[in-house]
């Protein structure tokens, strides 16, 4: 389900040139692919139970809004502008560039989510045996050098 709706995207899209709305075909799967992307890199740094309640712009964060929306206009804009070259225009780069960035600083905890509690990043005591346990390896390769 999408986290932005119609609005999210149009703010990033330049209104006179392209509008969300005449573009009925490849909105949905281009929504859709946005927020996929936004829960990939979210995973490690959201719960689950968190990401699962994102069903609809309503319910999602503005930050997230803003990402999802950034990545959705970057796609929408790339298909309409891009078909006609070999490289992707560099209004669509801009755009996802941007929503990358965001991404990043939230997975690096410089950007909070409201809702949202500071995640653990995944470290090697997250799983055993470690170098700092007494537990034996369930498994080892030969060859060591």
């Amino acid at each position: 389900m999408p986290f932005v709706d119609d609005g999210d995207v149009q703010v990033h899209l330049p209104a006179d040139t392209l509008k969300v709305e005449g573009i009925p075909d490849d909105r949905a799967r281009v929504y859709e692919d946005a927020a996929r992307i936004v829960r990939g890199y979210l995973a490690g740094v959201v719960d689950s139970a968190t990401l699962a309640l994102w069903v609809e712009p309503d319910t999602t964060p503005d930050i997230i809004r803003a990402i999802t929306g950034r990545f959705a206009a970057a796609e929408i804009y790339r298909l309409r502008f891009g078909q006609g070259s070999m490289t992707d225009p560099q209004y669509a780069k801009v755009k996802y560039d941007e929503a990358m960035a965001m991404l990043m600083q939230i997975i690096q905890g410089h950007i909070d989510v409201p809702g949202v509690e500071e995640g653990t990043a995944f470290d090697n005591t997250w799983f055993e045996p470690t170098d700092a346990s007494t537990n034996p390896p369930k498994f080892v390769m030969d060859g060591r050098f």
